[in-house]
């Protein structure tokens, strides 16, 4: 991704949760867009799926879905994710990257979703709350629909707001540790959309709930 006006590389450091981190979870220095307030962006890159997701696309999917598909490969402060279509795009996937706390699958990729898309939009934002952060905190995983003109989506984590780049046209997958339900299997997510100049476009809260 190219860096904009507004776009600079934190100083080396770690994230103690006081504040933006310098880092995301690859150990790649993390970038912060200075017009939002204390925004830090997660990596984000359009790649052929190419075998990307293996381990996490069941077998009966695989065939539905191209081996050069674009796939959207999200790495954040806590989280990654990939996200591909499937080939008549009515379908479009996530593999949410974490723990998988029953030790069922291996790291990477510890949880796959899938939801349907009407003209290009979900009918659910297909939240994940199963896997766990490298400090054993639970990852509410959650797709969000951009408005016209959004350029990035925004998350409020604790002491920043991450920001995710609208990419290939897809639905955007977000992460947080923040307002995680595990009893209801809910999350709450405090979510701003911006234009490419960080002019807000719409703010509000998704609650979503594990669908059945």
């Amino acid at each position: 991704m190219p860096y904009a006006a507004g776009i600079a590389l934190a100083a080396a450091g770690c994230h103690a949760g006081g504040g933006p981190p310098a880092r995301l979870l690859d150990g790649r220095p993390a970038a912060h867009f200075h017009p939002v307030g204390a925004g830090v962006i997660a990596s984000g890159r359009v790649l052929d799926l190419d075998g990307r997701a293996d381990g996490c696309l069941a077998a009966a999917d695989e065939a539905d879905v191209a081996s050069d598909a674009p796939a959207i490969e999200r790495i954040g402060v806590d989280s990654q994710s990939l996200t591909f279509a499937n080939r008549d795009g009515s379908v479009v996937y996530a593999c949410d990257g974490g723990i998988d706390p029953a030790g069922e699958r291996s790291a990477p990729w510890c949880r796959t979703v899938l939801g349907e898309l009407d003209a290009g939009r979900l009918l659910d934002p297909r939240l994940d709350v199963i896997c766990r952060d490298r400090r054993g905190r639970p990852l509410a995983y959650a797709f969000v629909d951009p408005v016209a003109g959004a350029r990035w989506v925004g998350v409020r984590q604790n002491g920043y707001v991450e920001l995710y780049e609208v990419l290939a046209g897809l639905p955007v997958r977000v992460a947080t540790t923040r307002g995680v339900d595990l009893e209801r299997d809910r999350a709450t997510l405090e979510v701003t959309q911006y234009d490419a100049e960080g002019r807000e476009l719409v703010r509000g809260e998704l609650e979503a709930a594990v669908a059945g």
